[in-house]
């Protein structure tokens, strides 16, 4: 810290100070204990949609343990990839919560890439079964590659499926798993072939209101654990009718945010991660349960992971100072 300055981290930065997906894991997992005990602030994500199916959310969180505070000002914009821009924008103030005083500013796309991976993994831990094995993937690009590393971390995974509806997509994601990961891995083109008999099922696609969503009944095996981040866009209610324990990250985020888009389909949550992280409520209780995980994001994650990026910039002198 330094008084009348702020550090500036650019993406590259960022990447180069890194965040070890299980020292963050840890750290994420004392944070949500915490929130369960009513030790940290989170209010529900609040955003403007300036047009149709893009959305500019902020996010702000106070954990007092860490120290941490600050916000992430989040931008979804798919249509940008047509324009050769990247479709999410994100930018991180973190603060200090002694005094108020802004610490830094950083971007926050890699950032957010690697909470939620971390945050997937914390709800494997307690909602996948042990053993699981198999993965099915729908949506191959940064999040799908941060949940296989992330996976790993908590669960034997050998073997991934992979779907995108860009075939060149999944097909370069499968060659690069069995180069990079060692692992077993292949293309798709039907989205059955990526949920039917898996263990684990990550769906990663965009966030949208379908007419028909593809996921079927009688896909998800029993047994079998499902991590959505895209809001379950891909999910019919049919479908999700079948889960045995529905939970999420954040309970008073998701039910600010069910009322509208895909999210009403989503049977009512058994427990989020922090009532599971704690035992206030039961996780996998049998080895025959469909468990699921509709992670929405939550701002603790991001200003907590901030904050140790933070720190490890300082240690190795990483970033541009500017003046306030």
């Amino acid at each position: 810290m330094s008084d009348g300055r702020l550090l500036y981290l650019s993406e590259a930065e960022v990447r180069r100070v890194g965040l070890p997906l299980g020292e963050l894991m840890e750290t994420l997992a004392a944070v949500f204990r915490d929130r369960a005990a009513g030790l940290a602030q989170m209010p529900p994500k609040l955003g403007v949609q300036p047009s149709p199916g893009s959305f500019l959310d902020a996010m702000p969180a106070l954990w007092p343990a860490g120290p941490a505070a600050g916000v992430k000002w989040v931008g979804s914009f798919p249509g940008n990839r047509t324009r050769g821009q990247p479709s999410i924008t994100a930018l991180l103030v973190l603060s200090d919560p002694a005094d108020g005083r802004p610490l830094a500013v950083m971007d926050g796309r890699w950032l957010t890439v690697r909470r939620t991976a971390a945050c997937s993994a914390l709800s494997a831990r307690v909602l996948a079964r042990s053993d699981a094995r198999t993965l099915g993937i729908l949506g191959a690009g940064l999040q799908a590659r941060a949940h296989v590393e992330a996976f790993r971390q908590v669960l034997p995974l050998a073997r991934v499926r992979a779907f995108d509806r860009h075939p060149d997509r999944a097909e370069a994601f499968a060659e690069e798993l069995r180069r990079v990961h060692h692992l077993e891995a292949s293309a798709h083109t039907e989205v059955r072939e990526v949920v039917e008999g898996m263990d684990v099922v990550l769906t990663a696609g965009a966030v949208a209101e379908l007419a028909a969503p593809p996921i079927a009944p009688g896909w998800l095996g029993a047994g079998a654990f499902a991590c959505s981040i895209d809001y379950v866009s891909p999910w019919s209610a049919s479908a999700l009718a079948e889960v045995d324990l529905p939970c999420t990250d954040d309970r008073a985020q998701l039910e600010r945010l069910r009322s509208s888009g895909p999210l009403r389909r989503l049977p009512a949550v058994h427990a989020d991660l922090g009532e599971l992280l704690t035992g206030r409520r039961a996780g996998r209780r049998s080895a025959a349960e469909r468990t699921l995980a509709c992670n929405l994001g939550v701002a603790l994650a991001d200003v907590t992971a901030a904050a140790l990026i933070y720190r490890r910039a300082l240690d190795r002198q990483l970033g541009t100072w500017l003046p306030l």
